[in-house]
């Protein structure tokens, strides 16, 4: 990938992403897929679905 001097100066003004943020964001984009609860218990997405499974997906920055 290529960027150029510009595209890295912008990149420098974003602002960091949250974990909270990102759940959110994943939330919506999993609401498009899948059909069950989905709901955020302040540390994971809880995801229920009609058959009983129930999973919970944690967002952890690491670097």
């Amino acid at each position: 990938m290529v960027t150029t001097q510009l595209e890295d100066a912008n990149y420098e003004l974003k602002p960091k992403i949250g974990t909270q943020d990102l759940l959110i964001d994943l939330k919506v984009l999993i609401k498009e897929y899948y059909c069950g609860t989905f709901t955020n218990d302040g540390q994971s997405l809880v995801l229920s679905f009609f058959n009983g499974q129930r999973f919970a997906l944690k967002i952890e920055e690491i670097a």
